[in-house]
């Protein structure tokens, strides 16, 4: 009897560490937002514990104008504290943070009411179509140390301008390289989910930011002016259907391409008709999409935005508490208005 005793305390007791343990990864983005203007390159240090994370983040801009534009990569620091509902910023080469809110329930009314007012503002958009398909492709690679294999995610949205009612095309491509899970990235998987779960809720979102921002799904908002209510049910079964996918992810690349179907519906001509003029932001940016290929990949045009998120190293070795603290000597300053 004792020592079934013994041997459940040992199961208890490894159980609570596993649930309890630390997380570090380190990662590279590289993030490009229209073709010419240039690339964001983000090497990120990402800490957990329990309800606190630690982003150490460098960034830079290359290639394009912003990369001409730009000056010396930018160092921060931003730790989220769910326990105090709290995000500081770190600016370590000043020695100085701000302090805010994770959520604030004004923001997004005073958005909605800006971008909809004026004459030179667009017209909104609601979503009328979102189809998503995933397929494991076959292909394999070693990165970074992981042995890894392709899963294709298409996701096709179909945006009604409610003026005009003409219509645009999203495609998104995502490109997953997966490594099987082992006892470790399982629970490194749980973890990020779980304190994404945590935010995302806190936030009302159907995605956490970091998942949002690495989706591209953000530009959605800001460039067609959709209602952030009717995107988060489309979003969070996005991520249900990822969270189908086999395995931890070590590369996740993305493409959004767009074309405009204002003459959707119409009677083909003999001759071709020239494009309809843009009514929006996003008409004027749109392109005609090539059909795709036999193997399922669209083409590189009408390409508005693309991103590779890369794993380099996962670890779950104990982190230290004040990683997650503002640090002595740092002055609190008020953040942009």
């Amino acid at each position: 009897m004792k020592s079934i005793l013994t041997v459940l305390l040992v199961l208890g007791t490894a159980a609570a560490g596993l649930a309890i343990a630390d997380l570090k990864t380190e990662t590279l983005t590289h993030a490009t937002l229209l073709t010419g203007i240039g690339t964001t390159e983000v090497n990120s240090v990402n800490e957990y514990q329990g309800d606190k994370r630690a982003d150490n983040l460098t960034t830079k801009m290359v290639g394009g104008i912003m990369g001409a534009l730009a000056g010396k990569p930018q160092t921060t620091v931003k730790v989220t504290r769910l326990d105090k509902d709290l995000v500081w910023e770190l600016n370590p080469p000043k020695k100085t943070y701000t302090e805010r809110p994770i959520a604030s329930p004004v923001e997004p009314e005073v958005k909605s009411e800006k971008r909809q007012s004026g004459p030179d503002q667009r017209s909104p958009y609601k979503i009328v179509k979102s189809e998503l398909k995933v397929n494991k492709t076959g292909a394999a690679k070693d990165i970074n140390g992981f042995a890894c294999v392709e899963y294709l995610v298409t996701w096709e949205l179909v945006l009604e301008d409610t003026a005009s009612k003409g219509l645009v095309t999203q495609l998104m491509t995502t490109d997953l390289w997966n490594t099987p899970l082992t006892d470790k990235l399982k629970q490194a998987r749980e973890i990020e989910a779980e304190f994404g779960r945590k935010l995302a809720s806190k936030l009302g979102l159907g995605l956490s930011p970091e998942e949002t921002d690495r989706l591209g799904a953000g530009m959605l908002t800001t460039m067609y002016g959709l209602d952030p209510k009717e995107t988060a049910p489309k979003l969070e079964q996005v991520g249900k259907e990822l969270a189908k996918v086999e395995g931890y992810s070590i590369v996740t690349e993305v493409k959004w391409q767009v074309k405009n179907d204002s003459a959707a519906g119409k009677k083909p001509e003999p001759e071709p008709e020239p494009e309809p003029a843009p009514t929006s932001l996003g008409g004027l940016i749109a392109n005609k999409l090539a059909p795709k290929p036999a193997a399922g990949k669209p083409k590189e045009e009408g390409v508005i935005f693309s991103s590779r998120y890369e794993v380099k190293s996962v670890s779950l070795d104990a982190l230290p508490a004040e990683g997650f603290e503002i640090p002595a000597g740092y002055k609190k300053v008020e953040g942009k208005k």
